[in-house]
């Protein structure tokens, strides 16, 4: 069944550090779409904010055997978007992990009148000179520090730090652990494996990809796989646009 916790008022780091607009500054009804292991996570995060009255999940994948995730209900699929806002829920966060599909549903939910929540753990520290764009998460213990800038529909996964003049393009996700020195910049749908390290200055292409534990010296190309220490190229591409498929799962 659906959780309504005791309230309390959003966090200055929501509120003040983000472009999460009304979703963060009234008692909202947030839908996550996407009820994985990170889906979980991503909820707590929420309810942890105090700010929404009702959290609620869809899933591609919804199934009549499969109703609820945590103590929160999945109200069904994303053809279901727009009666869950005839309902009252207002805002939404795409909670899935690739990129691609993130990016694919955050477009969809935009277009079925919902309002992208920005959701940021209460334990995180964010400068009042940072900003955290629409549709991202900010979880628990990381760090973002002033002037860094983060794009639209963003991870910022567990213990992350992100450090003074980074940016982060759209759609990117920022694993557990991961060290950004200052002025790194990161390109839009890249993905930063956990524990990985960038030094200062560094920059990684659009849609790259870097190992888990990798240290980036200089930088990576874009659509690139790199890994080890220091990062070594193992793997690129060519990539135009977000692959043909209709999921966002």
């Amino acid at each position: 069944m659906s959780t309504t916790p005791e309230l309390s008022a959003p966090t200055p780091a929501a509120a003040a550090h983000s472009d999460a607009g009304d979703c963060t500054s009234v008692m909202n009804r947030l839908v996550l779409w996407g009820s994985s292991g990170h889906g979980k996570v991503v909820a707590d995060v929420a309810l942890a904010m105090g700010c929404f009255s009702t959290i609620a999940f869809v899933d591609d994948a919804a199934s009549g055997s499969q109703r609820a995730l945590l103590s929160f209900r999945i109200e069904g699929g994303p053809d279901d978007l727009v009666f869950l806002k005839e309902k009252g829920f207002t805002c939404f966060l795409v909670s899935i992990g690739s990129n691609a599909g993130r990016a694919r549903c955050f477009d969809r939910a935009l277009r079925s009148g919902l309002a992208p929540a920005t959701l940021v753990h209460p334990t995180a520290v964010i400068s009042r000179f940072a900003r955290v764009g629409e549709g991202s998460v900010v979880m628990a213990r990381s760090v973002v520090n002033p002037d860094a800038r983060i794009g639209r529909d963003c991870i910022i996964n567990t213990a992350a730090v992100i450090e003074h003049d980074c940016q982060i393009g759209d759609h990117a996700h920022v694993s557990p652990g991961v060290v950004l020195a200052g002025g790194v910049s990161v390109g839009s749908f890249a993905h930063i494996g956990a524990g990985a390290i960038a030094l200062p200055g560094a920059q990684i292409g659009e849609g790259a990809v870097v190992g888990a534990g990798a240290v980036v010296l200089r930088s990576v190309p874009a659509w690139a796989t790199v890994v080890g220490v220091p990062a070594r190229l193992i793997a690129s591409k060519v990539q135009r646009g977000l692959p043909a498929v209709d999921t966002c799962s």
